[in-house]
């Protein structure tokens, strides 16, 4: 069995995603007031068992929206599936609906957050300049770009889930250089492509690493930056042990990283677009 030293490994966050629930044949449920406001206590009730953080919700007549914060270890499909199935049948029960299939099959889920995917790009394409890195070429060598499109698929779903992840060096001790940097890409892209996200870009500097990852609705962000961790460190030990040894960094990472959720559009704009009292 493969050790994996990184396993339940804490970490700071702030991960932000926005649904849209559909009804099925987009018929009008939600018209009446009355069945508005049964859909709105009950997403309230449901996101509170089961500890998801609603940060704000709209309501169509056809259609729900969401805005939720998540815990790293959660899977945003199985969230949705928490969801749809709870919230159906909360109001199926309250309006004694008789159709009682509520949803659509599909859905779809955004991630957004503090900063847009846009900004957080060019940060972390320019960390070698804003650590002082003077060397055009070994900026270049410290970062990487995917030249590889983005193939994820999900059953039933529409998504867009893209995450800043941060992992700093054990000790915050230097042990990643230019001749490091293009073998431990190849390493961090290939546990990517047996796990099952993608990595689009990577930036490294001599005590930690930046990077902008995708995943499916499947996976959770945890699970995807643990194998990352998991597989660099073997990688590390097979190829690098002398560097490791060396420097003192057997464990190559601290035992904990940050992750962030960025999008297309930040949380304050969802939140705005989910206030205005002429939407739908």
């Amino acid at each position: 069995m493969e050790y994996r030293p990184f396993t339940g490994v804490p970490c700071a966050y702030h991960l932000h995603y926005h649904f849209c629930f559909q009804t099925k044949f987009n018929r009008p449920r939600f018209l009446a007031p009355a069945a508005g406001e049964v859909m709105a206590s009950s997403l309230a009730s449901i996101c509170d068992h089961n500890k998801f953080h609603l940060l704000g919700h709209s309501i169509e007549n056809d259609r729900l929206y969401c805005l939720i914060s998540l815990r790293p270890d959660d899977v945003v499909s199985s969230v949705a599936r928490t969801l749809k199935t709870n919230l159906a049948r909360e109001f199926n029960l309250k309006t004694r609906a008789e159709e009682r299939t509520l949803w659509s099959i599909g859905y779809y889920v955004g991630s957004v957050g503090k900063a847009s995917k846009a900004s957080a790009q060019r940060y972390i394409d320019n960390q070698g300049e804003h650590h002082g890195i003077r060397s055009k070429e070994s900026r270049e060598l410290l970062r990487w770009l995917n030249p590889e499109p983005s193939k994820l698929r999900a059953q039933h779903a529409t998504f867009d889930l893209s995450y800043h992840v941060v992992l700093v060096a054990s000790g915050r001790t230097e042990v990643f250089d230019e001749y490091i940097a293009p073998n431990l890409f190849a390493a961090m892209t290939s546990v990517s492509e047996r796990g099952g996200f993608y990595i689009e870009r990577m930036s490294l500097l001599h005590d930690h690493i930046h990077a902008l990852v995708k995943i499916t609705p499947s996976h959770s962000i945890q699970s995807c930056v643990e194998d990352m961790m998991n597989h660099s460190w073997t990688f590390m030990m097979d190829r690098y042990e002398g560097v490791l040894k060396n420097t003192g960094a057997y464990n190559v990472w601290s035992q904990s990283f940050y992750v962030s959720t960025v999008g297309h559009a930040t949380t304050a704009q969802v939140k705005s677009f989910l206030s205005r009292e002429d939407i739908g």
